[in-house]
């Protein structure tokens, strides 16, 4: 059974209704597949879909089996890894990591968690560090290890490559290093910068879809 399935999924881009091409798109755990855009507002609109801030018109998506198409996105155990990393640039990376960790937590349990994660990805010496004093690859690293400190553990986690950003390439390569059982679904505008990841299970493509 694949971990992630997408099944007959359409929706609304500028007026035109558009799905995935080819149907379905499924994602075994520990396994890397692409979606292609036609650009960057397109592949956004795709992954708020996946994430549960749009809603499709039509279709599934089912997460280990089970149908979340309609789940609220704290619900879903989806995780996003921004392009750029998206931290917020006046605060320190422990402050990030906490920020996403915080859930009712404790202040004490909130310290434990972020320190563990932190020792867990090696990132220990970037914890006083702001966003703009690290390398692309390590601002990528402290994002994935935001999206994995969330309070529902991610089964799935979505990776943007965007035009104008760096390669996400590390953040692949660190994901399923981390977590073998992650599936992780790329999310990018141009085929040419995501055609070298290592071994994705197969790329799928945004496309017209007839109406019914």
């Amino acid at each position: 059974m694949p971990l992630l399935e997408l099944s007959d999924l359409t929706w609304q881009t500028r007026g035109t209704r558009r799905g995935l091409r080819p149907d379905p798109l499924t994602v075994a755990s520990g396994r890397t597949a692409v979606v292609v855009a036609s650009d960057g507002a397109e592949a956004d609109t795709f992954t708020d879909i996946l994430l549960g801030l749009e809603m499709p018109d039509d279709g599934q998506i089912r997460v280990g089996g089970q149908e979340i198409t309609m789940w609220l996105p704290t619900e879903r155990e989806i995780a996003l890894v921004p392009a750029g990393a998206g931290l917020l640039p006046h605060l320190t990376v422990e402050q990030n990591l906490a920020l996403a960790a915080r859930d009712d937590l404790a202040p004490s349990f909130l310290h434990s968690r972020v320190a563990y994660m932190a020792k867990r990805m090696d990132i220990q010496g970037f914890l006083r560090s702001r966003p703009h004093e690290l390398a692309h690859d390590e601002r990528l690293s402290v994002a994935l290890v935001r999206a994995l400190c969330r309070k529902r553990p991610a089964k799935v986690m979505v990776i943007e490559d965007r035009t104008g950003h760096g390669p996400c390439h590390a953040a692949v390569s660190v994901a399923l290093r981390t977590d073998p059982h992650l599936a992780v679904l790329v999310v990018a505008d141009d085929r040419t910068r995501v055609a070298s990841l290592a071994s994705p299970s197969r790329f799928w493509e945004i496309d017209d879809v007839p109406e019914p």
